[in-house]
């Protein structure tokens, strides 16, 4: 493919594929770092926003279950609970418990300032995410190039195939018995 010489067979379709095939290349060798270090980056920020917002605006909060255990019982899950915010106001309402609680357990629940109920916070790896988020972007350059390379062959290979039926119709009735012209 990559010849130094002018080859007499090399067809101006060749020539343009080889060039096609070079620029995808270098495209996904200059392409693909540069996005994926930026998608990486992205997301590694979204991650250390998200995990600093939790650190100021959750706490971990001891709740006390309210009610008999005959209520519990009737709904396995939830149970009324009491707890005091961050703030010092005094909180009520349902949280999720598991069933073999009884009235009067203390559970930890999560809670914002105000003393909403929020669920606990996520488990975060940054790195490990920005990293999956980088080897997801080259495979995704690498897929788009792959499917621009498939797109400009099948293109290429259309055209030289009626090409070749163009020259073949005008040199293969010289060739053979028949006198009629292919179609």
């Amino acid at each position: 493919m990559f010849v130094r010489r002018k080859n007499p067979l090399w067809r101006g379709s060749d020539r343009l594929e080889t060039v096609m095939l070079v620029s995808l290349f270098s495209i996904f060798l200059l392409g693909a770092p540069v996005l994926a270090w930026w998608a990486a980056g992205a997301s590694h920020d979204a991650d250390q926003r998200a995990i600093s917002w939790e650190r100021h605006n959750l706490h971990e909060v001891t709740a006390r279950l309210e009610g008999t255990a005959a209520q519990l019982r009737a709904s396995p899950y939830a149970a009324h609970a009491t707890w005091t915010a961050p703030n010092g106001v005094r909180r009520t309402g349902q949280i999720t418990v598991a069933p073999v609680r009884q009235p009067g357990d203390e559970v930890r629940i999560w809670v914002n300032r105000a003393g909403d109920l929020r669920s606990e916070p996520g488990d975060r790896n940054p790195v490990g995410k920005a990293t999956l988020v980088a080897i997801v972007v080259v495979g995704t350059v690498a897929a788009a190039a792959n499917g621009l390379r498939r797109i400009g062959t099948a293109l290429l290979d259309r055209y030289r195939a009626r090409a070749w039926q163009r020259a073949w119709s005008e040199i293969g009735p010289r060739w053979s018995r028949d006198h009629r012209p292919f179609s």
